[in-house]
């Protein structure tokens, strides 16, 4: 298994080449080569500019999202044994990267553009769930119309062809290098070389190698980080077998100064007889107590109850007898500090400066002996625990991008969790009703009613 953060996941990146049946731009040389100094302040046209206007539709994105949950699902259930009893760690058989990357190439975007609009479908299918938060599905679609008729205008203004769909920008124009999007070798060519040729010979090249890095990465799986742990050398290892041997050395035990007192007991009373016998002598003289007689003190100190009281007036915390406030816990670095120093031959001398060096050699601080304190007890830090540190791993850019929707799939896939993962329905608050309107028979004897009263009120007046 690869570690998330070998490499900081650079090798996973893809970015499509450029594919767009209908749109046309300026080659990459032609743009390379043009005049740096002009009379216009920009380009004439969409195609000089090699820019390209597009727009990504909420169908395109229920599409990607929809591929990586049947993807995701489909993965699983090959395989049900989440636990690798040989790694000591829980894992769902399943890698995101890998997922996000096949996505990527159905939608011919890059493998960051994949990660970041299934992290937002995510989000938005968990928003479903608040009944005090409505999704407008309508100003989304209204959206996507309107910015569809601007694209539509732009591109018949300068007399070109509408792109249709997204696709990403030409890398010559962004001017993103990245290690599969640039060339990695220099090569001096002289006048007499075929420069055509070798620019073709190269790119063939490229494109080869390209194929073997892939073919031979290892994608990182989906792993509980809780359930794994930090490697930790001989030293690290000892302090933690010292702090389990003292873990218990302030806890009393009744039984040390039982067998004490009943020791004491037994060298005293030979003595006591022989004194009384005697009458306290032995041959004129006082027996003397032997010196190997000496009271054992215990080897666990017991403390009182009231050096050590219990919060909350010694109630307890949260009014649970006899228990404490959860304790903060400490992270610690063990470092031999002697494997830091520089070799006696080289001009470099000091400890920092060996310990920047190696830094910069393994590009992060290196990892591994860290130790967890918690409630008075020594661990070995699992890698969850790591990344909380300052001295934590590079962030690895394609593995943060869609954290929290792997962090739910763990939670589905290990804990059971049911709702936080996947498809939503979408739940409606429920508006108050107005009050129910009279029937017309009601209404009608109301009416009635009213004139009935209406006529005695107005005969009474007459009689009088």
């Amino acid at each position: 298994m690869l570690h998330q953060h070998d490499g900081d996941g650079k090798e996973s990146y893809w970015r499509p080449p450029w594919k767009n049946p209908r749109a046309e731009i300026i080659s990459a040389e032609d743009f390379a080569n043009r005049p740096r100094v002009t009379f216009s302040e920009s380009f004439l046209t969409m195609n000089d500019a090699m820019a390209v206007l597009t727009w990504m539709t909420q169908e395109d994105k229920d599409g990607m999202y929809k591929l990586y949950l049947e993807m995701m699902s489909a993965t699983a259930g090959q395989s049900k044994d989440v636990n690798k009893e040989t790694w000591g760690v829980l894992s769902t058989n399943t890698s995101h990267e890998y997922v996000v990357r096949v996505v990527a190439q159905k939608y011919n975007v890059t493998s960051s553009r994949a990660a970041g609009v299934i992290q937002l479908q995510h989000n938005e299918e968990q928003l479903k769930k608040d009944p005090d938060f409505r999704v407008n599905h309508a100003l989304q679609a209204h959206m996507d119309t309107s910015i569809r008729e601007h694209i539509r205008e732009v591109y018949q203004s300068y007399g070109e062809k509408d792109p249709l769909q997204f696709v990403e920008d030409p890398i010559a124009s962004t001017g993103i290098n990245r290690e599969d999007t640039a060339s990695e070798i220099y090569e001096a060519a002289s006048e007499l070389t075929d420069v055509d040729a070798l620019l073709k010979k190269t790119k063939m090249q490229e494109i080869e190698a390209a194929r073997v890095r892939i073919a031979n990465h290892v994608y990182v799986e989906d792993v509980d980080e809780r359930t794994r742990k930090v490697e930790v050398d001989q030293e690290t290892r000892r302090l933690l077998k010292m702090g389990d041997e003292l873990n218990g050395f302030y806890d009393g035990r009744e039984e040390d100064g039982a067998e004490a007192a009943a020791a004491e007991e037994e060298e005293e009373t030979p003595l006591k007889s022989a004194q009384e016998k005697s009458g306290g002598k032995t041959n004129g003289k006082t027996k003397k107590k032997p010196k190997n007689s000496r009271i054992k003190i215990p080897k666990n100190l017991k403390i009182p109850v009231g050096a050590s009281p219990y919060p909350d007036n010694n109630r307890g915390y949260d009014e649970v007898p006899e228990t404490r406030r959860p304790r903060w816990k400490f992270a610690a670095q063990i470092i031999n500090t002697k494997k830091l120093e520089s070799s006696p031959d080289s001009y470099r001398q000091g400890k920092g400066v060996a310990a920047r060096t190696k830094a910069r050699r393994h590009g992060r601080v290196v990892e591994g002996n860290t130790i967890i304190e918690q409630d008075g007890k020594l661990s070995v830090a699992s890698v969850a625990e790591l990344e909380h540190t300052s001295w934590k791993h590079v962030r690895n850019e394609s593995e943060f991008m869609f954290k929290g929707v792997k962090e739910a799939w763990l939670k589905r896939q290990l804990e059971g969790e049911v709702g936080g993962w996947g498809m939503q329905e979408e739940v409606f608050k429920l508006e108050p009703q107005s009050a129910p309107e009279l029937i017309e028979g009601d209404k009608e004897g109301e009416e009635e009613g009213e004139k009935t009263a209406d006529t005695g009120d107005s005969g009474a007046t007459d009689k009088e």
